[in-house]
């Protein structure tokens, strides 16, 4: 592994490991050995999938893996970076037809923008339908959805940080 890819990777890990630790929503895995090009990352959020009955109902819970490959900082084929693993045999999204996911990275995109991307597809946060997509009978149903559905889940993925300036009040019986 050359040097610039390694360092790459290395920040990568340290910036997810950052991000997870202010999420309430992810979780990060590295796997093999550091600095890894494999992560499997877990949203407890809700998405859609298609029933076994064939009704299209949320879900909570995705799975995704996200590989960078030798070549990430100069190429990428976005359809092998992100894969998504499970639980749920039918996940319901225009850009997801499992295991495949598309989503458009560049060359060198941030771990925590991939991961980004996940979430917002699984949230339907972020979807398309003026073409067909990787599922073309999700892309039709959603157009003909009411868009005030969307997003399912529209917690934010990382906490928010909140100054909050408290300034004490005299009860009525201490003012003069």
């Amino acid at each position: 592994m050359d040097k610039v890819l390694e360092s790459f990777l290395r920040r990568q890990h340290d910036d997810a490991r950052e991000f997870a630790a202010a999420s309430d929503i992810v979780t990060i895995e590295a796997l093999g050995a550091m600095p890894s090009q494999h992560y499997v990352v877990t949203f407890r959020a809700k998405g859609l999938i298609r029933s076994t009955a064939g009704d299209i109902v949320a879900a909570t819970g995705a799975a995704f893996g996200i590989h960078l490959p030798d070549e990430y900082l100069r190429h990428v084929d976005p359809l092998r970076i992100v894969t998504y693993l499970g639980p749920h045999r039918t996940p319901w999204h225009p850009n997801i037809r499992a295991p495949v996911v598309c989503v458009r990275p560049v060359p060198g995109t941030p771990l925590v923008d991939l991961l980004y991307a996940c979430y917002e597809l699984w949230t339907w946060q972020l979807y398309y339908t003026g073409d067909n997509g990787l599922n073309p009978d999700a892309s039709r149903w959603a157009r003909h959805e009411d868009p005030s559905r969307f997003p399912i889940d529209g917690r934010p993925l990382k906490r928010r940080k909140l100054a909050i300036t408290v300034t004490p009040v005299p009860r009525k019986d201490e003012q003069s």
